[in-house]
């Protein structure tokens, strides 16, 4: 190999970033040193740019495991799913050694840390003061909180996994009935504390014949029949905080004992008031991970570490080795409750401090508090149980991907997009953080992402943010709709929150972007030009050729510019930029009409995906153009052309289960994702594997074009796949198109996927309660779209600073009632509501500051009756579209014969055969 380029070890242990270069170790040898976790870590060998040559790994398809100080050949191979794996049996510094020759090899050996572990006895009791919590209070709009909590809990009595997040940087994934893979809390690189066993007068609870689990909104339980007694794993949020919780039915000597990978030799123990501290010797401290451990108990209790042969019956002992702590912590006294408390610091009086406050402010109590009250800030509960279950879990599980990691972000999904995609984050922006009244944090991730944008007016990315944030040094901007999908969430975080100093700010961020399109990627039609894979179809074959080629211009990418520019004039006219304004404004009518000629087939009644160069139009059916009914603010198509085109995709794409990405009539078309020898999956990603998040924006234009019934059954029949399948109370990325059983769901992709959950979140407030703040404009428009199900419902929907709309609606018969009053109404802002029925359309404007607000009531002998003046109410007719009548889900066609099927590697020999661009970043 020659010119040999700077070389480095990227993996999961570095968010394949830059931080791990290879130099020289004198021995002809490349050498890099590495502190890795007991876990399993997949890496590639690699130069700055991944390229062809310099990209090694051991196999050019699949996966290869390492062993200690054995050489493993090397090839060069970019691949995808063909990692080098090692597993180390314990946390430790590893020499990576790389020869480079003809026949390249890598070997991993242990480095020297020093001396060997001892055993420690440590035996300690400490003693606290005893105190009540107080008890959870209640919300007077919603239920108490014990009840919210056991009606949206999630019982089992057969195994099912499961996940929470910690907001920083962390999560725990495990599984329900098990010690031996019951779960692990990752941070950044590494994890320190794995499952644990409870303790009753003694007698450890048998983890696999508890008779039931249950996910609560604060933890996961299991249930003990022979011990009469409970125990739950809490992980905080917005700390590094695990609670691990027993409850006994009698009071009893109550104890738990973590899962700990502690290594003795590189950890000290020592005992701080009543507070025990671990400090990890910083040699072997995976990067990023924290350094300190400091444990408090809600009971006066003994700490004790245990020897192997004390505990060596418990499934989880083999991690427990003598080289790791075995720590046993119990109750000095008979009690009904323990709570311990483990705290992740970096620094050592911060992990004090947590530990200390956590025991004196009863951290267990207050986290459910805090989970209480976020439930009811934001709530909406109906007659149906279980879509309001789903609703609060699709909330609850949105958040965990919140992090700051990076500053504060989104992850995109779990476990292997642990990073902050900007596309991803700006899809799931609204369902996550806005919807719930958390607009200082809509704020912080905008701002996070604008600080990152490219302001290089000779790069083609200029006033682009990145596509991806995976590590400090691992940032790219391969995306051309990860931006104007933060423009519209720009636009989106004001008229929620009112904050209009934010426009100034943001205006030159709006402003290097559309710079940036009108130098680089403008053509004369005003549409927005982009490499084939720069779309959220972005899946590429060895990095370079894309599987679904959708450029030079794509429909959702049109609609993204053209809301763009939209939100640029309103925030041009927010800042005084008149000139400007009227620019872009000019800019999105030119942009209108080229869309509708080139797109739009008025003969067939059909949109073009995208259009190929020349402008050639590609009508391959696919759920995208449904973004262009709903992305944009102001209307893109006629609503009867819109009409056609939400016909097409749910007579073509929409099966019970999910909307496919490609019609099954089509050529390209794959059934199934994952696990094929006829295809790689990335093959299917795109090609008809259904996606979770796309039935978010399916929902919101049945909604926009009556279609209530149907949306309503998509959303109960993905409510099932929260409830029922995968990891409970969460969504994956992805579904096989094909289904044999619906009641079993081949789920494929991560198994918790943000924008999967936080788009059902979002359905529930922006479409079927039909809530669009506009406090830029100084209204709010409350445009319900109640299922027939519903005979009632109770919400509160926050927005501004401290406001909030309660609205309470009831049905009997033909008859109905809504009551609508405003907390904390702001000054000058009027409420638009709109209220369709049968063929008739409730339509009205008031002060928000107006008391009584509202009360309307329909009654279906007397039609309406509304406690505002008549000047301001209206009934007009409503829209119909009757080539919807009767529109019901698609179902897939076993009889039809698919070329991914009947030819191995079908689609990859096509794309090869195209001469498609390569498009590497």
């Amino acid at each position: 190999m020659t010119n040999q380029p700077v070389l480095y070890v990227k993996g999961t242990f570095n968010g394949w970033g830059l931080d791990t270069p290879l130099t020289q170790n004198g021995n002809g040898q490349l050498e890099a040193e590495i502190v890795l976790s007991a876990d399993e870590h997949q890496f590639k060998i690699t130069d700055h740019d991944g390229s062809d040559e310099w990209t090694l790994t051991a196999h050019p398809t699949q996966r290869t495991t390492l062993t200690v100080d054995q050489a493993q050949p090397l090839i060069a191979s970019q691949g995808i799913g063909n990692d080098l794996c090692f597993i180390p049996p314990e946390t430790q510094r590893f020499q990576v050694l790389v020869t480079l020759s003809e026949k390249p090899s890598l070997t991993i050996i242990k480095a020297t840390t020093g001396d060997e572990a001892t055993r420690r006895l440590i035996s300690k009791t400490v003693s606290v003061p005893t105190s009540q919590p107080t008890l959870l209070r209640s919300a007077p709009h919603a239920l108490a909180a014990d009840s919210l909590f056991d009606a949206i809990a999630i019982e089992r009595t057969e195994t099912f996994p499961f996940v929470f997040g910690d907001n920083v940087d962390g999560y725990y994934e495990g599984k329900t009935h098990s010690l031996s893979d019951g779960g692990r809390y990752r941070h950044h690189q590494g994890w320190y504390l794995g499952t644990f066993a409870s303790l009753v007068n003694g007698q450890y609870n048998d983890r696999s014949s508890a008779h039931a689990a249950t996910l609560q909104a604060f933890g996961l339980q299991h249930h003990y029949s022979k011990t009469d007694s409970r125990d739950c794993i809490s992980i905080v949020a917005g700390q590094r905080m695990a609670i691990l919780s027993v409850e006994s039915s009698q009071p009893a000597q109550l104890g738990v004992l973590p899962e700990l990978n502690v290594a003795l030799a590189h950890s000290k123990v020592e005992v701080i008031g009543d507070v025990l501290l671990y400090s990890l010797d910083k040699s072997v401290c995976p990067e990023g991970c924290p350094q300190y451990i400091a444990i408090s108990t809600s009971e006066s209790a003994r700490f004790e570490e245990q020897t192997t042969q004390n505990i060596g019956k418990l499934e989880f002992a083999p991690s427990l080795s003598a080289s790791n702590v075995a720590l046993l912590i119990h109750t000095v006294n008979p009690t009904q409750s323990l709570s311990v408390y483990l705290c992740f610091e970096h620094q050592r009086d911060v992990a004090l401090q947590r530990a200390q406050e956590a025991q004196t402010q009863h951290a267990l109590r207050g986290f459910q508090q805090s989970q209480y009250d976020f439930l009811v800030s934001n709530y909406l509960w109906s007659d149906d149980d279980e879509y309001n279950q789903a609703v609060m879990w699709a909330r609850l599980s949105s958040r965990m991907f919140v992090s700051h990691e990076f500053g504060t972000g989104i992850w995109a999904g779990l476990p292997w997009f642990k990073d902050c995609w900007g596309r991803d984050t700006f899809i799931a922006l609204p369902g996550t953080s806005l919807i719930n009244g958390k607009l200082e944090e809509a704020k912080a991730i905008i701002e996070n992402f604008a600080q990152m944008q490219l302001d290089d007016s000779q790069s083609v990315n200029h006033g682009r943010i990145p596509n991806r944030v995976t590590s400090k040094t691992n940032i790219i901007y391969n995306t051309t709709d990860g931006t104007p999908w933060m423009i519209r969430e720009i636009m989106e975080y004001i008229n929620y929150s009112g904050d209009m100093a934010f426009a100034s700010k943001m205006f030159p961020v709006m402003q290097r972007f559309i710079e940036g399109v009108e130098t680089h990627y403008l053509d004369d039609d005003k549409l927005l030009k982009h490499r084939h894979p720069d779309t959220w179809m972005d899946a590429k074959i060895a990095g370079q050729v894309p599987w679904s080629p959708r450029g030079p211009k794509a429909n959702d990418i049109q609609a993204l510019w053209y809301e763009a520019l939209i939100c640029g004039a309103q925030l041009a006219e927010l800042c005084g930029q008149t000139d400007i304004q009227q620019h872009w404004l000019s800019l999105s009518e030119q942009v209108k009409r080229s869309f509708h000629t080139k797109f739009w087939d008025g003969q067939t009644k059909q949109l073009a995906d995208r259009l190929e160069e020349n402008d050639l139009a590609d009508y391959s059916l696919r759920p995208n153009q449904l973004m262009t009914l709903t992305i944009p603010q102001n209307p893109l198509l006629a609503a009867d052309i819109g009409q056609h085109m939400l016909r097409n995709c749910v007579k073509g794409l929409l099966f019970p289960w999910g909307i496919c990405s490609l019609e099954q009539s089509h050529n390209d078309f794959h059934p199934y994702h994952d696990g094929r020898d006829e295809y790689h999956k990335d093959a299917a990603y795109h090609n008809g594997t259904i996606w979770g998040w796309n039935a978010g924006f399916t929902i919101s234009a049945l909604l926009k074009f009556r279609q209530t019934e149907l949306a309503y059954q998509l959303s109960k029949n993905l409510a099932k796949q929260i409830l029922t399948m995968g990891h409970l109370g969460t969504m994956s990325e992805n579904l096989d198109a094909f289904q044999k059983d619906p009641n079993r769901l081949s789920e494929t992709g991560t198994y918790s996927q943000a924008w999967s959950v936080s788009e059902y979140a979002r359905n529930a407030q922006q479409d079927y309660l039909g809530f669009t703040p506009k406090l830029s404009q100084n209204h709010i428009i409350f445009r319900p779209k109640i299922p027939e199900q519903w005979q009632e419902f109770n919400a509160r929907i926050p927005f501004g600073m401290g406001s909030a709309l309660f609205v309470k609606y009831q049905k009997v018969g033909n008859s109905f009632s809504y009551s609508i009053s405003c907390e904390n109404p702001p000054r000058g802002l009027s409420l638009y509501l709109e209220i369709e029925h049968q063929h008739q359309c409730l339509s009205l404007q008031c002060d928000i500051e107006q008391t009584p607000l509202l009360d309307c009531h329909f009654d279906g002998c007397n039609g309406w009756d509304v406690n505002v003046e008549p000047s301001k109410w209206s009934v007009l007719s409503s829209a119909s579209y009757p080539i919807l009548d009767e529109l019901s889900f698609a179902q897939p066609d076993w009889t039809r014969q698919h070329s991914a099927l009947l030819e191995k590697d079908y689609l990859l020999k096509k794309r090869e055969s195209e001469g498609l661009s390569i498009d590497k970043d």
